[in-house]
């Protein structure tokens, strides 16, 4: 009897104990796993509730036991409280919609905790960077903030940062001013978006850097009141601008030691394209930030405009002309301007300069510009409009000339945009083109004083002195067989030419090409006509050498020897220079800007050029 009895009290009365193995990643899952990846506690707050007799009280009623905890804080000044109490405002708060009343109140809160266990000095004991706790507060306070971006936001508080107060569990938290790093105010900013809100596609790969700060995407759209010398060149093709921004939230005191329940707070906003860490009460830390998101933010709204037959209305192409800086221009850094090829847009840039982001000493050195032309137009004639575009900006963001790194600007151009930037880099004069032409110098004479003027613009020119380096990726620089047969007749099909093109053609072209008494040269109307081995630009061209530095990227899909070369649209032969710093074969078709082994080409060109590889 006494012996059931005890067995009876034995398995109803005690605890049986097992452990079983985990499966395979689930335990760096759940020791990994926060308020912020998940709608759970971490086990490190669940297990302090639990040895405070408070886990069962926190599931009833959270709110109290975040305020009795938080008179614990300013009692004991113990820093892991203050995480503690940051995941149990975010957990809570994060069951509650943006109108509800405690919203704000929980995730400010939620910041103010966080940052007083990450950088209050008056918190004990000092924090431990090694620490979970430590990891947890950083991701914390970065979420906290964007939770708060999103409330100024929905309630339309964004311009006036400093009129915005919010309450905390104890008190509240007032925004005494903005100190702002980027080129505008938040007032210049449309809309501003959490970066964490959005996932891309089109970039094979998300620049992003960890650390302190919420990364934000600030969306500038075309305002009328910006002069508009600088308007043309700030917006790509009028969609407006997404730039990347990081914002953080200092306090002006310490939340343990303040007594007049008004906790000072400044916010900051600065430019990750310019920095990688912030310095703040002497420390000097990493900066969280994403700038590959802002770029596709900004390339999802211009290619939903502009669909596939936009490549070929020359029209849509003249509106769409120009160059545009991706950031606002910075003194002091080296232009990287890109220039697409036939049928194409800047667009085929973007996957190559979000990888050049990445490299902090590229970041530092270069600021990147692409130029958007209409490709159906003849090449001179587009080459000659980007000559004045780059003397133009030039007079626009630098007209003392005393930006040295203007100087050094770098060229990078694929197929027909390869051919539009050596034209910058070399020189010519009509005599030669017309010679080529079989034209006599009485046929020129004869033209119309403004005929004139257009054949000098587009026939007589000389390199731009402050381009210094030139990279041509899949260049026919002695044309392409392609462009006589079908595929050219289907482009000369498909492309429609601007008006004021045909008027310039009529101008420019007719005497040399149209009337030439040279039967052999193909008549240059469309753009796809100049890349003709028989075409005039081409026997005028082909053997020009660059007065700069340049550097050939040629596409080879077949890997045999030299004479088999080509990427499918252009020979090795016409793709090559003699003379270039350096020549490297691709495994590729023709579109070899998109493949990493020119990318990284292209981040060693960029470090010679800088002097950056031999420091």
């Amino acid at each position: 009897m006494c012996v059931s009895l005890f067995s009876t009290a034995f398995l109803f009365g005690c605890g049986t104990y097992s452990t079983f193995s985990y499966s395979k990643y689930e335990q760096i899952r759940a020791s990994r796993s926060n308020a912020i990846s998940s709608e759970n506690l971490s086990l490190i707050t669940t297990r302090f509730l639990k040895s405070n007799d408070l886990y069962e009280k926190y599931k009833e009623a959270p709110r109290v036991v975040i305020y009795d905890l938080d008179n614990r804080l300013i009692a004991l000044k113990t820093r892991d409280l203050a995480y503690y109490l940051a995941e149990l405002c975010f957990h809570t708060g994060s069951t509650l919609d943006l109108e509800d009343p405690m919203f704000a109140r929980m995730f400010a809160s939620s910041l103010v905790y966080s940052y007083t266990y990450l950088f209050d000095k008056k918190a004990t004991p000092a924090a431990d960077p090694f620490s979970m706790e430590f990891r947890f507060a950083l991701e914390t306070y970065n979420h906290s903030l964007a939770q708060l971006v999103r409330f100024a936001k929905k309630n339309r508080k964004l311009a006036n940062l400093t009129d915005l107060s919010l309450p905390l569990m104890r008190g509240a938290l007032q925004m005494t001013k903005a100190e702002v790093e980027t080129a505008w105010t938040p007032k210049n900013f449309l809309e501003v978006e959490v970066a964490y809100d959005y996932k891309n596609e089109g970039f094979s790969n998300q620049i992003t850097k960890y650390g302190i700060g919420t990364p934000l995407i600030l969306i500038r759209k075309h305002p009328e009141k910006e002069p508009i010398e600088r308007r043309k060149y700030e917006f790509v093709a009028g969609v407006g601008q997404a730039y990347p921004g990081t914002a953080l939230l200092t306090l002006e005191e310490s939340y343990l030691e303040n007594r007049n329940l008004t906790l000072k707070a400044v916010i900051h906003l600065y430019d990750p394209v310019h920095r990688d860490r912030i310095q703040f009460s002497g420390l000097d830390l990493p900066m969280e930030s994403d700038t590959t998101t802002p770029l596709a933010y900004m390339l999802s709204g211009a290619e939903k405009r502009d669909g596939f037959t936009a490549t070929f209305d020359g029209e849509v192409g003249l509106e769409r002309k120009g160059l545009y800086l991706i950031y606002p221009y910075k003194k002091g850094k080296i232009p990287v301007v890109f220039v697409h090829g036939l049928a194409s847009s800047p667009f085929i840039w973007f996957p190559m300069i979000n990888e050049l982001l990445s490299d902090p000493k590229i970041k530092d050195t270069y600021q990147f510009w692409v130029y958007w032309y209409p490709t159906g137009s003849p090449i001179t004639l587009s080459a000659a409009d980007f000559r004045g575009t780059l003397k133009d900006l030039r007079k626009t963001y630098d007209p003392k000339d005393e930006d040295s790194s203007f100087d050094k600007m770098l060229l990078v151009g694929h197929s027909m945009g390869g051919l539009i930037s050596k034209l910058m880099v070399t020189r010519s004069k009509k005599e030669d083109w017309m010679k080529v032409a079989n034209v006599p110098i009485d046929q020129y004479n004869s033209l119309a004083s403004d005929t004139k003027e257009e054949v000098k613009r587009v026939f007589d020119f000389t390199p731009l002195h402050f381009v210094k380096r030139v990279v041509f990726i899949a260049t026919p620089h002695r044309g392409s067989s392609l462009a006589e047969g079908i595929l050219g007749s289907i482009a000369r099909v498909l492309f429609v030419l601007p008006k004021s093109v045909i008027h310039n053609i009529g101008k420019a072209y007719n005497f040399l090409t149209l009337d030439s008494k040279e039967e052999s040269i193909v008549p240059e109307t469309y753009g796809v006509d100049g890349l003709s081995p028989n075409s005039l630009f081409i026997k005028v061209t082909g053997d020009l050498k660059p007065e700069v530095k340049f550097h050939s990227i040629i596409g080879n899909s077949k890997f045999r020897d030299l004479d088999w070369i080509n990427d499918s649209v252009v020979s090795y032969d016409s793709s090559h220079l003699d003379g270039a710093e350096s020549e490297l074969l691709i495994d590729s078709d023709h579109s070899v800007q998109d493949h990493m082994p020119t990318i990284l080409e292209i981040k060693r060109i960029l470090l010679e050029h800088s002097g950056a590889s031999r420091k």
